[in-house]
């Protein structure tokens, strides 16, 4: 059972927080995690910033430009997560767009993701029945929870 589980298993309202890595500036990354898990944050969602954030609304596009523009990548940002188990405990989650997974390498990215101790995924724009198709083995491989986000397009059957 990884963190997510034990942390959903608890069965009680949780207060999940999102921020876009590198913003307001690269350093303060792993400092922003520490203080969200020191001031009671259930889980965290880290936002992987992307040139293209279309699917976002006007406060996570200009946080992501702003990341890019500081030098947030995905591979500083493993770097600077490398250590993250040493001093947080609470689950953490991976939020962005699946075309940097996809030139990351689908594998590669989920091995590195679980070599830090991320928690699970969150990918918007990753089709439910591409993922089983296609992915579904891989994030299980790394132990990695894939999170799907429900619109008002979703079908009550899913």
């Amino acid at each position: 059972m990884n963190r997510i589980s034990r942390k959903l298993k608890e069965n009680k309202k949780l207060l999940s927080i999102y921020f876009t890595a590198g913003y307001p500036n690269v350093e303060d990354t792993v400092t922003i995690i520490k203080n969200l898990e020191d001031a009671g944050v259930d889980m965290i969602e880290i936002g992987l910033p992307f040139s293209d954030p279309l699917a976002d609304g006007p406060t996570i596009q200009a946080s992501s430009t702003q990341a890019l523009r500081n030098g947030m990548t995905t591979k500083l940002l493993f770097r600077q997560l490398k250590d993250i188990r040493k001093i947080v405990q609470i689950p953490l989650l991976l939020m962005g767009y699946f075309n940097p997974i996809l030139q990351f390498g689908v594998e590669a990215f989920c091995k590195k993701c679980r070599e830090i101790g991320i928690d699970g995924l969150i990918i918007p724009d990753l089709p439910v029945d591409e993922y089983h198709a296609q992915y579904k083995t891989i994030f299980e491989k790394y132990r990695l929870t894939n999170v799907f986000l429900i619109t008002p397009q979703t079908s009550a059957e899913r």
